[in-house]
């Protein structure tokens, strides 16, 4: 039910947002499993460094050549 709630939320605020609601659903449901801060978008990514304290903070390219970034605590 929880998830039920966050993916609602998601397609919610899809429209104000350039990334497509699958990436959004992806990122989202990564960071719930994991525990970890993920962005497959690399504007996120100088917040994700920043709050990324006691984690290790990386960085690579997609396939599709952009950045994205994570948080592994």
């Amino acid at each position: 039910m929880k998830y039920l709630a966050l993916i609602f939320i998601l397609i919610l605020l899809s429209g104000c947002s350039s990334r497509s609601l699958s990436e959004q659903i992806v990122e989202r449901a990564l960071e719930h499993a994991t525990g970890n801060d993920i962005s497959y978008n690399g504007a996120s990514c100088a917040d994700i460094k920043r709050n990324c304290s006691g984690g290790n903070y990386e960085e690579w390219y997609q396939k599709d050549g952009k950045l994205a970034c994570a948080c592994n605590n």
